[in-house]
């Protein structure tokens, strides 16, 4: 009798358990394939700890990134877990915390000798970034238009290339991804340097999630992120993969 009632009991607390999945786009060293086709890095690592610190059952998922912002808008169980957090994007979701800071720069190949000062000297050459991203909107925001100055490609290969052969003169973007994307494009990292950095720039990666997510489940997120912050747990992760530790806000 005994048994039968701490297996029910053991069958009670599983059933309980809610089922969360934090999608992200591949985008190394925070989240990326590893060898054996498991998601791994440091926000990888990060969502585990936290997951540690909760009664949830939690599920990370990598795909495309629209495909995984779409699931975030429309099911209340599905987080995106590094997602910028811009103004156009604030009342689409329910922001839990910030999982990492990065700046925005133009970006400019070494023998470009051009000293910038600002985004407006900036106005006078061509700067390109991806078409649909909010590098697209911050620029047109800024007076950057099609007509003149601004080219929008459609994958980061094209715009690489647009750069190495000078048909651009900046490219806006941020410090995460330089390296793999130029490797990617079978281009030398070493060939470029960032020229000016973009402090109006969104620099915020959240846990962002649907508005009407399970205020229970969005609280044990908060809660646990808070908490390897200020044990130090998400210090030791960033250190780990080489990261740099960014300054946090308070998460709300």
């Amino acid at each position: 009798m005994k048994l039968f009632c701490l297996c029910l009991l053991l069958y009670s607390a599983v059933c309980s358990s809610q089922t969360v999945t934090f999608v992200a786009e591949e985008l190394p060293t925070f989240h990326y394939f590893n060898q054996n086709n498991q998601p791994e890095g440091a926000l990888v690592d990060v969502i585990h700890a936290i997951a540690q610190r909760t009664d949830l059952t939690i599920r990370i998922e990598l795909m495309p990134f629209a495909r995984a912002y779409h699931q975030t808008q429309i099911q209340p169980e599905t987080l995106m877990f590094s997602l910028l957090r811009t103004p156009g994007r604030e009342q689409q979701f329910k922001w839990l915390g910030q999982t990492y800071q990065t700046t925005a720069f133009l970006v400019g190949l070494k023998t470009n000798t051009e000293k910038l000062d600002s985004l407006d000297h900036a106005k006078k050459r061509t700067v390109g970034t991806i078409r649909g991203y909010y590098s697209e909107t911050f620029l047109k925001q800024q007076g950057f238009t099609e007509e003149h100055n601004l080219v929008l490609s459609v994958n980061f290969d094209q715009m690489w290339h647009l750069l190495f052969k000078e048909r651009i003169d900046y490219v806006l973007t941020n410090n995460i991804a330089l390296k793999r994307e130029l490797a990617s494009a079978n281009l030398p990292p070493e060939a470029v340097e960032q020229k000016l950095a973009i402090q109006d720039f969104p620099h915020d990666l959240y846990i962002a999630a649907h508005a009407d997510i399970d205020p229970k489940v969005a609280e044990q997120i908060i809660n646990a992120l808070a908490l390897i912050k200020q044990n130090g747990e998400y210090q030791r992760i960033l250190t780990r993969w080489g990261l740099a530790y960014p300054t946090f806000t308070v998460a709300h």
